[in-house]
């Protein structure tokens, strides 16, 4: 690597951490303040807690330990920075340094990967990096002519690692598996074959002596209870497909046009040679939206695992087209400029804020051509919620499949039509960090929610907080105050109705989404306030209901 290259890929980590440091502080939301509550109680606890191989409760214990309660999303930050070098070290020996350099900026650019780095789980930051871990060792291990025992054995370190971990890792094992068979699909013989057959029944051996040593140290992870969380997601009937949708619509957004429609310039070259990320992504899709109903979970989170894949992908297409000649060059710089423009204008203009409730609402406005609609982006794993305007999303893939269009109709314009699509990108990419992060334009829920948290401790009456969305669980949970969560939806109304009218506390509702025009809205507005503020378009309220009629 020359000195140039080093001061760029330094440079590019620099700006990777930079960009996440302001998230660090963002409340924990929903599973992710259980996890912590598990993990900075004692391992035993987490162990009991987290229904995955053994690995993620020793993993989150240790973050709670090193950093403590309030700081955990350091450990997935780390790692969040170890997997952009692996990438740059894996991308480099597929394809060159400029490709890598390519993949690792827009790893770093992607919302999607700056939440993936701060989330309080193993599917952002961590399982990516046991994934650029194997997929080295596979490359190494093929290549070499020497120490093939050496590089098995820590592919299979590797891979034992992340199975550890979670189960889902074995997409990464299959991914492996597929793109050595077809590399060796005119080659393999029979005793080759037989001598694959020993090493997987090594690798299980290797693995359950793992599990076996685990549980040895840390008696209370529970095998049974890690295969009954798996297999509870294995069935076909009774699954939200609407709740898919969402989600894969919500997951669409995160990954951005800058790394979804540069694919339409894949090359044959750059599909040989990221082969494994492909398979990978194709195994992965077929995980989570065939094989198994994650629709009752955060299936947001877990297609994270498409975010390092498309990075290389995308990166390759970047990193391989030649820049235009002079006169074209002007003219599409020119364009990728007002494109940016285009799409950060379109998150000022002034906006409807929609409840969540029904969720026909929502899709009935944009279809009416209302796309100044507030976006409302939180789920089970987070974030705390944020908005994002409808307009930013709708123009930022418009500008870019429209470019796209034209480079796949006029070959000669290729050369130019991605410097449009990477800076209506970054500026895409930018609104969304921007919101997640400061929430200077619509508002701001970690804003609202101090203000509010910061009444709730210094009133001494205020003893038992219910609060909406689990919002501020953590910091309720600290001062002796938190009493439990609601959910302000339809399906939870019975219940609330009876739950409401036994509380004799109060109740924080930092309001992204708004309530929804009901049973909840009429609740509250017969309810005294005790607090208010707003961050824009976020409220923060504190009620007391106890001399009210329910």
């Amino acid at each position: 690597m020359n000195k140039k290259v080093r001061i760029l890929l330094i440079s590019i980590l620099v700006v990777f951490a930079l960009v996440r440091i302001p998230g660090l502080p963002t409340s924990y939301y929903q599973d992710e303040f259980k996890n912590v509550v598990a993990s900075e109680t004692s391992l035993a606890a987490a162990s009991e807690f987290f229904t995955h191989p053994p690995l993620t409760a020793l993993l989150m214990r240790t973050d709670a330990v090193l950093f403590g309660g309030s700081a955990m999303r350091m450990l997935p930050l780390f790692f969040g920075v170890l997997s952009a070098v692996l990438l740059f070290i894996v991308v480099r020996r597929r394809f060159d340094e400029r490709t890598a350099l390519w993949s690792v900026a827009l790893y770093t650019v992607s919302f999607y990967g700056v939440w993936a780095s701060l989330m309080v789980d193993t599917d952002g930051a961590i399982l990516p990096t046991l994934l650029l871990a194997s997929v080295y060792c596979y490359d190494r291990l093929r290549a070499a002519t020497e120490r093939r025992l050496l590089w098995g054995g820590l592919l299979a370190l590797a891979l034992v690692t992340g199975l550890l971990v979670k189960l889902s890792f074995v997409l990464v094992l299959g991914a492996l598996f597929i793109d050595f068979l077809i590399a060796h699909r005119h080659s393999v013989r029979f005793h080759q074959l037989r001598i694959i057959g020993f090493g997987f029944v090594g690798f299980g051996a290797f693995l359950a002596v793992a599990l076996v040593m685990l549980h040895i140290l840390n008696p209370e992870f529970q095998f049974g209870g890690m295969i009954d969380h798996a297999r509870s997601y294995i069935h076909f009937s009774g699954r939200n497909y609407m709740q898919v949708l969402v989600q894969g619509v919500k997951a669409v957004y995160y990954l951005s046009p800058l790394l979804l429609v540069p694919l339409v310039f894949l090359s044959r070259d750059t599909l040989q040679r990221a082969r494994v990320f492909l398979i990978y992504l194709g195994v992965g899709l077929i995980f989570y939206f065939v094989l198994f109903d994650f629709s009752r979970g955060a299936l947001d989170k877990y297609l994270m695992f498409a975010i390092v894949p498309l990075c290389v992908l995308s990166g390759a297409v970047f990193a391989r087209l030649p820049i235009p000649p002079f006169p074209l060059r002007r003219i599409f710089v020119g364009a990728g400029i007002f494109s940016a423009f285009l799409v950060a204008s379109a998150a000022f203009v002034p906006q409807m804020v929609v409840p969540l409730y029904p969720k026909s609402a929502w899709f009935l406005a944009v279809l009416h051509g209302h796309l100044n609609v507030l976006t409302p982006f939180n789920g089970g794993s987070g974030p705390l919620g944020f908005y994002v305007s409808f307009l930013v999303i709708f123009f930022g893939f418009l500008v870019s499949l429209v470019a796209v269009g034209a480079g796949l109709v006029i070959p000669r314009f290729r050369q130019g039509v991605l410097v449009i699509v990477l800076l209506a990108g970054l500026s895409y990419n930018a609104v969304f960090i921007e919101e997640f992060s400061f929430g200077k334009i619509n508002g701001s829920a970690r804003e609202a929610l101090s203000s509010s948290l910061a009444f709730i401790e210094r009133s001494g009456d205020i003893e038992r907080v219910l609060t909406y969305n689990d919002v501020g669980a953590y910091e309720l949970s600290k001062m002796g105050k938190y009493e439990g969560r609601f959910y302000a939806a339809p399906d939870f109304e019975a219940g609330h109705r009876v739950k409401f009218a036994a509380f004799t506390g109060q109740y924080l509702v930092i309001g992204i989404p708004p309530l929804y025009d009901g049973f909840y809205s009429q609740y509250f507005s017969e309810c005294a306030i005790l607090f208010r503020t707003e961050s824009g378009t976020i409220p923060g309220t504190v009620y007391t209901c106890r001399q009210t009629k329910k």
